[in-house]
């Protein structure tokens, strides 16, 4: 099968990339390269630079590859930024990929699977947070997901193409095998950050948000491991292949850890002890999001194999100490 992989050169598509060529699929990937890696996906892999919003490029992609499936990774993910900048987030996360949409009903691709998030629950009014949990999203970034995903359904009674949207929760680590991980300019995530601290390259982690009703007043979260959430998205992919129903799915574990908890795990695993500045919190982030993934375990017999914080941790330590500079150096 040809795919087309959009934001396959970032962190979590590079990895899908990896995993789709493992199982013998024929992956094509659209990345802008803003955030992207050219490094993070394999030689043999066709990469075309662009933005999904140019309809050239999207329309010479399904002519020129025979695309049958699309999986959509693309699309801004900073929710400080998002705040800040609403309508950069919805321009890009919701307006330029209806080119995208385009075109698959012009060349008859029926199936998509959208990587979409926790954020648009919002604060949860419930814990584990199932899938039919109210949309409050506390910032424009969940907001442009949750649009999404709305878009998609509206798209698939016009059109007949079918999706399955996948909100994950804190998708984390690294490649089992060191090659692939996480490259951010600026880092906002919890692990590579309190890691390149570890590491000395920032003189302290700042600790955003210490007063939530948590356990320790930090935020909790549902960490997935890369690895897990990548065999996740093929086994939706699998569902849409045999005839699924669009539809929605949590991808997680079910179990929450505190920022606290990651930061004493990191230590640990690195046995250094860095320096934590507390601060206040940061616009956007809920206190505290943990899924109920039932659903998907039940209906795809899907189960994260290597998402227990000590694996997380161990995996991201290693990306970073074979990879000290990121993929450019």
């Amino acid at each position: 099968m040809n795919i087309l992989i959009t934001g396959g050169a970032g962190y979590i598509g590079s990895n899908m990339v990896r995993l789709l060529v493992a199982r013998g699929y024929n992956p094509v990937v659209l990345d802008s390269l803003e955030y992207g890696h050219r490094q993070a996906i394999p030689e043999s892999v066709p990469l075309v630079v662009g933005n999904i919003k140019d309809q050239a490029i999207v329309e010479s992609i399904f002519a020129k590859y025979q695309i049958q499936a699309v999986i959509h990774f693309a699309g801004y993910l900073l929710v400080e930024e998002s705040v800040h900048d609403p309508i950069k987030y919805m321009k890009n996360n919701v307006i330029y990929p209806v080119t995208l949409l385009n075109g698959m009903r012009d060349h008859k691709v029926d199936k998509i699977i959208f990587s979409s998030s926790a954020a648009v629950y919002g604060n949860p009014q419930k814990l584990p947070i199932p899938e039919d949990h109210p949309k409050n999203p506390t910032s424009p970034y969940g907001l442009s997901k949750w649009c999404f995903e709305e878009l998609l359904r509206v798209f698939h009674h016009d059109t007949g193409v079918r999706s399955i949207s996948l909100r994950y929760f804190n998708a984390c680590g690294a490649a089992l095998d060191g090659k692939n991980g996480e490259d951010h300019t600026p880092e906002t995530h919890i692990i590579p950050a309190a890691i390149r601290t570890a590491q000395g390259k920032q003189k302290e982690f700042f600790l955003y948000g210490t007063d939530y009703p948590t356990r320790d007043g930090s935020c909790l979260r549902d960490y997935i491991h890369i690895e897990d959430l990548a065999e996740a998205h093929l086994s939706a992919l699998d569902a849409l292949a045999a005839g699924h129903k669009t539809d929605v799915y949590n991808v997680a574990t079910g179990e929450g850890t505190t920022n606290r908890e990651i930061i004493d795990a990191i230590k640990k695993e690195t046995g250094i002890n860095f320096p934590v500045r507390e601060q206040g919190r940061r616009a956007g982030d809920p206190h505290s999001l943990v899924a109920d993934a039932t659903r998907i375990k039940k209906e795809f017999g899907w189960q994260p194999k290597y998402s227990d914080i000590q694996t997380i941790v161990a995996s991201a330590w290693k990306w970073h100490k074979l990879h000290p500079n990121g993929y450019g150096h």
